[in-house]
């Protein structure tokens, strides 16, 4: 996958940014867990880092999401004329067939009928 160099020294700049302000909020949590002016329960602790948490999962798939956008737009390119692969375009089995596996399966199989018949 080729990188845009300029796009990533932006994502690099605003994104460091970004992340060094969600640190710092985070940060800013931990002395409220050790203060006398608060009082807090489980329940509590469960709501606020489980809402963090899915917040945080959603935003990775977000970014995963890009990944698997180049992956299957590259596995939809399946025939090229003068190609020497056929590439098998399955959900459930991706496999990638010479030409001369091609042939050689179809001349096993036209074997196999002609011994059927012929028995």
């Amino acid at each position: 996958m080729e990188v845009n160099e300029e796009k990533r020294q932006k994502f690099i700049e605003y994104a460091g940014k970004r992340v060094n302000n969600v640190l710092h909020d985070i940060q800013i949590l931990e002395p409220m867990s050790r203060s006398n002016t608060y009082d807090f329960t489980k329940q509590d602790l469960e709501e606020m880092f489980a809402a963090m948490q899915d917040c945080l999962d959603t935003t990775k798939e977000e970014f995963y999401k890009k990944f698997e956008e180049k992956e299957a737009k590259a596995a939809r390119k399946t025939f090229t004329f003068g190609a020497s692969k056929v590439v098998c375009d399955n959900p459930v089995q991706n496999t990638v067939v010479s030409d001369v596996e091609t042939t050689i399966a179809n001349e096993n199989v036209e074997n196999t009928t002609t011994e059927l018949v012929t028995e």
